[in-house]
């Protein structure tokens, strides 16, 4: 008993530096292959844009295991790589955005998820009124939590495509032995599009 205690125990440290260690050494663009065939690309992704910025323009799509996103939650403290897709090296690595949701920067509903013990460990914290930005190549895009949501993982009406330019963060609920079913998170709605105007892709 001792001993799993102390396995889960050491979980989280070791994710969160590992999480930490992956964002302080981008590079420019990283290109990687991994066991199952998956090329991982990670893209510097630009946090502090000075430069001029647009409400309009135009979102680069991403490829399935890409970077194309870092997620800040400034008052949680939180700072998360986000990729393109979902899989079990993704979510090791950040969180992941769902292909079938809108890519940031688009109409409708943008769906992001990561594990409860690493990345989206504090998730829970959020309040309604917080705010939650998302970096892209393209653009920063500004976002207020409207809602604390819960729900079983069968249930898909907060994961579905939307008319509304949302944003959905959801990860498991905390269960101490075996995978929870129920998942928690917060519903966003987009305050403001800031799109760079001298990126090129």
């Amino acid at each position: 008993m001792c001993g799993a205690i102390l396995v889960i125990c050491s979980i989280k440290p070791y994710n969160l530096v590992n999480k930490y260690l992956n964002l302080a050494f981008m590079d420019n663009i990283k290109v990687s292959s991994t066991d199952d065939g998956l090329i991982l690309v990670e893209n510097d992704i630009i946090t502090d844009y000075s430069s001029e910025t647009s409400s309009t323009g135009d979102v680069i799509y991403p490829t399935f295991g890409e970077q194309y996103a870092v997620l800040s939650c400034p008052t949680i403290d939180m700072s998360v790589p986000v990729y393109w897709g979902s899989n079990t090296t993704l979510l090791e690595k950040g969180a992941c955005q769902s292909p079938s949701s809108a890519v940031v920067g688009n109409d409708g509903n943008s769906v992001i998820d990561a594990h409860v013990n690493t990345y989206f460990s504090n998730l829970i914290d959020l309040e309604v009124g917080d705010e939650v930005i998302i970096y892209t190549k393209y653009g920063e895009f500004s976002y207020e939590v409207r809602e604390l949501i819960e729900f079983d993982k069968t249930d898909k009406s907060y994961v579905n495509k939307d008319d509304e330019n949302i944003l959905t963060l959801y990860t498991c609920k905390i269960q101490v032995l075996g995978s929870s079913d129920i998942r928690q998170g917060v519903v966003c709605d987009l305050v403001e599009k800031k799109f760079y105007t001298d990126i090129q892709e």
